[in-house]
């Protein structure tokens, strides 16, 4: 399928018919496997990510030059905050790296940020997505101040089985010990926990939920 027939099949519902043009205009067609970086913390932000298919994780800086996970992208959304980086001219403080097999089209930053003086339901789609991301942010900064490590890591598979429409969560420890800054250790002994009140089933690189 070529782009424009792509941009117009995915984001007719959503955007005006000049800006998908501008969209299929502007934007390159890229594709990148698991773990590979779409966007890195400390660089310049030249292009701006719309996932077309997969799913993208999010991190942003702990002060010490660590990731601390935020939230997922999935399709038909991209990330706000670094929409924010861009507009104000800022390098990145935010890692997107892809979960899965990722499609997306990357749009010069130049171009994005001309639609929010041109477009109205480009303002839309930033502000919903700006509201949703925002509030992940804050969920995220109350869970490392005040929430319990077992309420973390559950809540932690839930969001991921919910992104991925899958009940087994295909993951390593080590993994979600990065993503929730605890160590391997802790997050080993807390899915024991887990298993034993048969909320989860473990397996090799694998876990089974059971809610």
């Amino acid at each position: 399928m070529r782009l424009v027939e792509l941009i117009n099949h995915t984001f007719s519902n959503k955007f005006e018919e000049k800006l998908l043009h501008e969209i299929s205009a502007n934007g390159i067609l890229k594709n990148v496997e698991p773990d590979k970086i779409l966007l890195e913390i400390r660089r310049e932000i030249k292009f701006i990510p719309i996932i077309i298919s997969g799913i993208v994780k999010v991190k942003r800086r702990d002060g010490k030059g660590n990731g601390i996970f935020i939230h997922y992208l999935e399709k038909n959304q991209t990330s706000a905050i670094a929409l924010n980086y861009a507009l104000e001219n800022k390098i990145s403080e935010i890692r997107l790296e892809a979960m899965t097999e990722v499609t997306y089209v990357a749009i010069p930053v130049k171009a994005v940020n001309s639609w929010f003086n041109k477009y109205k339901t480009w303002r839309e789609f930033y502000n919903t997505l700006n509201q949703q991301q925002t509030s992940f942010l804050i969920q995220t900064i109350n869970s490392l101040a005040f929430t319990k490590l077992e309420e973390k890591v559950t809540d932690y598979l839930k969001y991921t089985a919910k992104v991925t429409k899958r009940k087994v969560v295909e993951i390593k420890h080590f993994d979600i010990a990065r993503d929730l800054k605890v160590s391997r250790e802790a997050i080993s002994r807390t899915l024991k926990k887990l298993e034993t009140q048969g909320i989860v089933t473990l397996n090799r690189n694998k876990i089974i939920l059971n809610f």
